[in-house]
């Protein structure tokens, strides 16, 4: 079955539904867990390295071990910085300035960003439909954010500014585990270095903020910690698959599908409320999906 699917036009579809809905899951976590008073880049060190823990013992069983010449090591420690350590620490260095509504809106970009690097160095060549599609997701996540952001005034324009390197990290990182791409190691081994190379970085970035965080059994929140690892854990499973036969461009929509499964988890699990106006763009987001999906398909077939 399992072949089957690897095979089929759909693969790269539904390996990205599962990156972003897994990935869309693990918020609720760090949720709770800050409000908990675990500092936001501590939560993010100990859901990485319980999360790349998971994925090297996965990757030892199943005969994937990560290798560990200068040129893997490499590819983990930049993948690790660029891809998760960097851009979690802008947004909470932002958040912490002026709040989380108006940082979060910087995770509509990264795909378009990533599609303009692509272009400029010639991994792609322009398609209207996929273009598009692009297109609907960044304006379907705006229509969801920009509403509840309020207005940007010079006050907090420089920490937008800062929370704005997230975006254009991620979607470098996008574009640079393709090109370094190890062709001997498996996306398995890649996701765990990955994850273990960002959690070296946020434990530079714990420390040099004051922000370290040990664990303790007396501390009910902790186990948000062991959750969000494994969230992360099972995300990166399909991430680095998807990555591999779809390529940055496509991978990029994973923030589109995480807002999508946001809406979903306030709707059913915390019994939110949204307006006409979220379930359209809602809807947007989909059919740019869709689009984007469309092109994949043509482009592999």
């Amino acid at each position: 079955m399992l072949v089957a699917l690897r095979q089929s036009k759909s693969y790269p579809l539904v390996l990205l539904v599962l990156t972003g809905s897994t990935l869309g899951l693990a918020p609720p976590f760090a949720k709770l867990a800050t409000a908990s008073g675990i500092p936001a880049a501590a939560f993010a060190f100990w859901q990485n390295l319980i999360g790349g823990i998971a994925l090297l013992l996965l990757a030892i069983m199943t005969g994937a071990r990560p290798p560990l010449s200068l040129r893997h090591l490499r590819f983990y420690m930049i993948s690790g910085l660029i891809t998760l350590a960097l851009p979690s620490v802008m947004v909470f260095l932002a958040v912490a300035q002026i709040g989380a509504g108006l940082p979060s809106i910087v995770y509509a970009f990264p795909a378009m960003l990533t599609y303009i690097i692509a272009l400029g160095l010639r991994m792609e060549q322009f398609a209207w439909m996929r273009a598009t599609g692009i297109l609907f997701g960044l304006i379907g996540i705006l229509m969801i954010l920009a509403p509840r952001s309020g207005p940007i005034n010079a006050e907090v324009l420089p920490w937008m500014l800062l929370a704005f390197i997230a975006p254009v990290s991620l979607a470098v990182g996008n574009i640079y585990r393709t090109r370094a791409w190890p062709k001997d190691a498996a996306p398995l081994a890649l996701a765990a270095g990955t994850l273990l190379g960002a959690a070296f970085w946020l434990l530079i970035a714990c420390a040099a903020f004051g922000m370290l965080y040990l664990p303790s059994t007396a501390a009910p929140a902790d186990w948000t910690l062991i959750a969000a690892g494994l969230f992360a854990c099972l995300s990166f499973i399909p991430y680095f698959e998807l990555q591999r036969v779809a390529g940055p461009v496509y991978l990029s929509q994973i923030g589109y599908v995480m807002s999508a499964t946001s809406l979903a988890i306030g709707t059913f699990v915390f019994g939110e409320r949204y307006g006409l106006l979220v379930w359209l763009a809602a809807a947007v987001i989909v059919a740019g999906i869709v689009l984007v999906n469309r092109r994949q398909v043509r482009q592999t077939a």
